[in-house]
């Protein structure tokens, strides 16, 4: 028998599973459209895959508004139906203006009835519908709107080879069509970048945050105080302003901060640092940083190191499931910023839907993390006895939990009695490391019950 041990990893894959599967029983039709785009060069095959929703509901078989009632004006529409519409390049291509490097992409849409309606190219993938955050997009293009006289039934998505060797996008449904130019792109002799860009993930518990940013290197430069003068504005980086989202909410050194993407600025000072989240504004460095725009403002202290570093690094560190740091290092300075969030307020609404539903239920890991936060654990404690009833081969590792709960509640003798009978269990375990460390784990709960 392995040693048993339930990160909560194992706890959000359980609640996770729950909507996606939901989200498998399609209801519209899928296609394929392909085209191979063509230049004196070579070739590349250019494939979207959609969903093909009617213009009639599904369910009763009435005709449906599309543009502007079922597809809302000026709102993201996913292109089609069921998973999001998918649009793969073997190499770099132009669709309309904006250059795509060859890759996979989600394609959505924004429509509009008065203005310029523009077709999305995102970088999020794999996900159901339209993305959500839109500070994933490549680029938005816009598309030719026109009428046509034969109304199309069900959306469909053509590409059309033209003569040049490029193709065209067309759009179809209902009586209008909007249609945008595809072609290979123009390869461009490349050179290293001075400050290269890097991304950065970190989850923590159950939260995502990103961070883009370029990084320059000192080169023999003071940059700290120098380059880049103290009590000063400065990007965080170079280029581009740096980008950090987070996908729930978030405190910073206890400010609260609302889920979502903002652009990292920061004032450098001998003593102290004001980092400041700016509500994103997609702006090259900090020339046009306006502190009207200006999320949340809080001040650290910097630390020196002994090291010089050379080049800008940002990291994370000191990570748990309800906090981590966030590390801004150049030169011999790192400057910290104390990141926390609410695990139990994002876990807890989804463990009682998950407990509410049909089985399998996660009662094992819910009990746990219930008893590690202090929540309802009475409750926890029942969890954990169908836990055990329910998984007998794993009953040792859940009688150490509730010996946990119950000496949390004050209830020294069911502690005892349960610690008792998970060392009795663990003594049986085939497997060494596990049966001496819950053997251990238990006679230090039943000494400090005495």
């Amino acid at each position: 028998m392995r040693n048993l041990r339930f990160p909560i990893a194992l706890l959000l894959a359980a609640l996770t599973a729950l909507p996606l599967a939901a989200q498998q029983a399609r209801k519209s039709p899928h296609d394929t459209a392909n085209v191979r785009l063509s230049t004196g060069y070579g070739q590349n095959l250019v494939t979207l895959t959609y969903g093909r929703p009617y213009t009639k509901d599904p369910r009763t078989g009435e005709p449906r508004k599309i543009w502007g009632g079922l597809v809302a004006w000026d709102k993201p529409y996913r292109l089609g139906a069921d998973e999001a519409t998918t649009f793969t390049t073997q190499q770099a291509i132009t669709i309309g203006s904006a250059t795509v490097p060859a890759g996979v992409y989600t394609l959505y849409m924004v429509p509009s009835d008065t203005g310029p309606s523009l077709l999305a190219i995102s970088t999020s993938v794999g996900q159901w519908g339209e993305p959500l955050d839109d500070s994933h997009d490549l680029t938005r293009v816009e598309l030719k709107k026109e009428a046509i006289d034969t109304p199309v039934d069900q959306l469909t998505i053509v590409l059309v080879k033209d003569p040049a060797g490029g193709a065209v996008m067309r759009i179809s449904w209902e009586k209008t069509m909007f249609s945008v130019p595809i072609k290979l792109a123009v390869e461009k002799l490349a050179f290293p970048q001075q400050s290269p860009q890097e991304t950065i993930k970190q989850r923590i518990g159950m939260t995502d945050i990103e961070v883009v940013y370029s990084r320059p290197s000192a080169k023999g430069r003071v940059m700290l105080g120098g380059n880049n003068p103290f009590g000063t504005i400065w990007r965080t980086g170079a280029n581009t302003a740096t980008r950090i989202t987070f996908s729930t909410p978030v405190t910073i050194e206890g400010s609260a901060l609302a889920a979502g993407s903002y652009e990292l600025f920061t004032i450098p000072g001998t003593d102290s640092w004001t980092i400041i989240f700016q509500n994103l504004q997609r702006q090259w460095g900090a020339y046009s940083y306006d502190p009207k725009n200006d999320a949340l403002r809080v001040t650290v202290t910097p630390t020196a190191i002994a090291e010089h570093v050379e080049t800008f690094t940002i990291d994370f560190n000191d990570i748990h499931n309800e906090s981590a740091t966030l590390n801004l290092i150049w030169e011999k300075t790192r400057v910290p910023v104390r990141i926390g969030m609410d695990l139990a307020g994002i876990l807890v609404p989804k463990i009682e839907a998950a407990m509410a539903g049909p089985e399998p239920r996660p009662y094992g890991e819910a009990a746990i993390f219930y008893g590690d936060h202090g929540i309802e654990l009475d409750k926890a404690a029942a969890w954990l006895d169908t836990a055990i009833a329910q998984r007998p081969d794993a009953a040792y590792y859940f009688y150490y939990h509730k010996a946990i709960i119950l000496a949390k509640k004050g209830d020294k003798e069911g502690a005892v009695a349960a610690a008792t009978k998970s060392e009795d269990l663990a003594k049986k375990e085939t497997n060494t490391t596990a049966r001496e460390e819950y053997i251990r784990l238990n006679e230090a709960i039943i000494a400090s019950q005495k």
